[in-house]
């Protein structure tokens, strides 16, 4: 199958997918299943995962990390990526203002991920090395986010993954809003 160019003539608007949702509940699973997909159909687009992109001992302040999220996504643009994904735990929605500000999207979807707290646990538990000195501190602020991330207000939309595969997910992502997100020349799975 042959993907189409980002430089295609489409509209240079961009549309953003933010992925939020507490340590554990598969962020990442999710922004590679919706990449994937979206690579099959032969959409073209950019995919970040904010930890990953900053990780750094010891960590970068805030603003650093908004610095390095504003510079990805304006080489993606300057790239004629007009479709980003972003992947990153929000907390208040303070940080939800400040990620849509430095990806500098026309339009975006913010999609909060959430499970069952223990399941969270148990994700974590079996992700992580059980000899990190930070897990449980992890666990603490994951049940703590449990609790407060449901009142993020800008939120369009809110998936369970708890029993999911990350490939159904996704999909549920793209039907949400299909016009940026599928091809209609190309079928769905």
């Amino acid at each position: 199958m042959s993907v189409a160019s980002p430089d295609s003539g489409q509209s240079s608007d961009v549309f953003a997918v933010v992925l939020t949702g507490p340590p554990g509940v598969g962020k990442t699973a999710v922004l590679t299943a919706l990449s994937d997909a979206l690579s099959d159909d032969g959409i073209a687009h950019a995919a970040i995962e904010v930890e990953a992109l900053v990780s750094a001992h010891p960590p970068l302040s805030d603003a650093q990390v908004m610095r390095h999220v504003r510079s990805t996504c304006d080489i993606y643009r300057e790239a004629g990526h007009t479709l980003l994904l972003v992947a990153h735990t929000l907390e208040t929605d303070e940080d939800v203002l400040r990620l849509l500000d430095a990806i500098g999207a026309d339009e975006h979807l913010l999609v909060r991920l959430e499970a069952e707290p223990a399941t969270l646990v148990e994700r974590i538990v079996e992700r992580e090395p059980s000899s990190w000195s930070g897990l449980a501190a992890l666990i603490a602020h994951t049940q703590t986010l449990c609790r407060t991330m449901p009142a993020l207000r800008a939120v369009d939309l809110v998936i369970s993954t708890e029993d999911e595969r990350a490939e159904d997910v996704a999909a549920r992502i793209q039907d949400a809003r299909p016009e940026p997100l599928t091809s209609t020349s190309v079928p769905r799975r």
